[in-house]
Parts: C-alpha cells; structure tokens; sequence
C-alpha cells in the first residue's frame, strides 16, 4: 500500500515546515478519490462553502467526509495551545492532530502523523497464554465441549479465572490489569470513547503476610471498590497497596466523582482491627494529546499518584490538577 500525502487549507510556511521535517512531499488540494494509504492533513483555512460538493462547511465535517475511507488516515492542524484540540478531532474520526505555533510558524508535534499504522506491541506472558489455549483447543478431539467447560475442568489445574485473579481480593492480579489496560486503551483509541485510570494507594505499611489481619483488610477494601464500581468497569490490585481500575466511556469528570466517593467511604468506614488507611487517589483520562500509549497513560497516573501521596487532603490528584 503505497502513501500519498496532501494537504489543504495550509498557508504555504506550514506546507514547507511539514515537507522539511520528515522529508516528505504532499500534494495541494484533496485527493479526488480518497483511498486506503491516503494521508491528508487539513489546514487552519478552510473556507465555508470551498468544497460544496461534499457538503462540509468546516475542517471537522470534511474530515468525517474523508473518514468514509476508514483506511484513509486525516490529520488536523490546531494550536498547540488548545488543550482540547485533540479531543475534538478525535470525536470527528481525525486520526491526530498536527500542533503548529502560529504566532512562531513552527510546527511543534507532528509525531501522529508520522505514526504507521499497524504498529504493534511485543506479545505479552498473556498473549502466548491465550495462544498456547487455542493451540491446545485446535486439536482437542472433543470439540463438542464448551472451550470454557474444557478449560474449567482440568482436574490436575487450578482454575483458569483463578489464575487470572488476586487471592486476597478476588479482583484481577497486576499482569492480568496491565493486559486490559493495553486492550482498553486500544478499544478507546479506535472508537474515539474516554476512558480513565485511577490508581489508589489504601496508604498502609506492608502487612506480614502471616497476619490474619492483612486478608480481612484487603476483602473489606476490596469489597468497597466492587460496591462502587460498575461491571463494566475493570478492577484490579496493581502492586502490594496499590490498586487500579479501568473507566470505560468515563470522562475526567466522572472518573473524578468515584475517586471522591471511594475516599469519602473509606474515611468513614471501620476497618476491622481497628487498622487505618490513608488513601491517595490519581485520576488520568484520554484521549490526550500527550499520551500516545497506555505506557505513558500508567506513567501520568503514576506520577500523579506520587504527588497526591504528599498531598494535604483530600489526596486526590487528577491530571488536570498538574
């Protein structure tokens, strides 16, 4: 699949800037025939009534226009000093944003653009997991039996969920969580849905492992969490205190509103023991124009979790808090 690259609405600095940089050469106008391998990037000067026979009036309808190709990739130019730019050129199916200085004639990012699609992660532990199953399942003579039946009944394995779960929660163990994470964050990317991560650190010293304590803390934490959560969404215990979960079709503000209700519940419930927790909440949502892969999605929850830890209360911090 040949590319063919073209722009249009662009003043003519910002057609050089792109073609210096990479070293690429578009074509001016938009292709009469818009293909799979088709790159177009709409300018800022796109005029109302300039492309009649599509019946768009502005970038964004012309863009969904395009997008009737799915394959044909479409690029937006914005300020970089738009913050919600590239939500809103997401929403209308644009595959990224080209961020320009106007004031400086600069292009600031254009690294979306020069994405290839079809890029994929190495495969994960679960993925040869889920590989070595239908492996197996391809040449089960029983194939009349339920996969799930078969799998579930291996008397010598333990269960397949068990396997995929935390023992002292019952929610989804660490791998397992970083596994949806990636799939998450690739279905919110396609469909062009929010999507949003909290990290929660319950704020505890490490238990013994041999203190009754340890696992009746954990359930009644735990017991919060799936109280407050909807089954949709995805739970699971990251690291030894700290736990995560995955909002689909959840936007910042609605992410915010669980972080604040799952710290009002844990400051007023009495945890058995008389144990305390100190609770510290980060909330990141995309589409982001600064993350680009659930890598750098756990990196900001990350961070701000670090911060919110240090925080007065309420320890909740959200990206857009930074």
């Amino acid at each position: 699949m040949s590319e063919r690259w073209w722009i249009v609405g662009a003043p003519g600095w910002l057609r050089e800037a792109l073609e210096a940089g990479p070293g690429l050469t578009f074509e001016e106008g938009l292709p009469s025939s818009p293909g799979p391998g088709d790159v177009v990037v709409l300018g800022p000067e796109l005029l109302a009534g300039e492309f009649a026979d599509r019946s768009t009036v502005h970038a964004h309808s012309l863009c969904r226009s395009i997008k009737a190709e799915p394959r044909t990739r479409v690029y937006l130019v914005v300020d970089a000093r738009d913050p919600f730019a590239g939500e809103i050129a997401r929403f209308c199916l644009a595959n990224g944003v080209v961020r320009v200085d106007f004031q400086g004639r600069s292009v600031i990012d254009a690294s979306e653009m020069l994405e290839r699609p079809g890029t994929r992660l190495p495969r994960s532990a679960t993925d040869e997991l889920l590989q070595r199953l239908e492996d197996e399942l391809r040449t089960d003579e029983g194939k009349q039996a339920s996969a799930l039946q078969r799998i579930l009944a291996g008397a010598d394995e333990p269960r397949f969920l068990d396997r995929l779960t935390d023992p002292e929660t019952g929610l989804f163990d660490g791998p397992f969580a970083s596994f949806k994470l990636d799939e998450e964050f690739k279905r919110a990317r396609r469909f062009h849905q929010p999507l949003s991560l909290i990290l929660l650190d319950i704020g505890v010293e490490k238990l013994p492992e041999a203190d009754p304590a340890r696992r009746t803390l954990l359930a009644e934490v735990a017991s919060i969490f799936l109280t407050e959560c909807r089954d949709i969404d995805v739970l699971g215990r990251f690291t030894e205190t700290v736990f995560l979960f995955l909002l689909p079709g959840t936007g910042a503000a609605g992410a915010r509103v669980l972080a604040e209700r799952m710290m009002a519940t844990m400051g007023e419930r009495e945890f058995s023991g008389g144990c305390m927790v100190e609770p510290a909440l980060a909330v990141v949502t995309v589409p982001d124009p600064g993350i680009s892969d659930r890598s750098a999605l756990l990196a900001r929850a990350e961070a701000c979790l670090r911060i919110a830890r240090d925080a007065s209360q309420p320890r909740i911090v959200s990206d857009q808090d930074r």
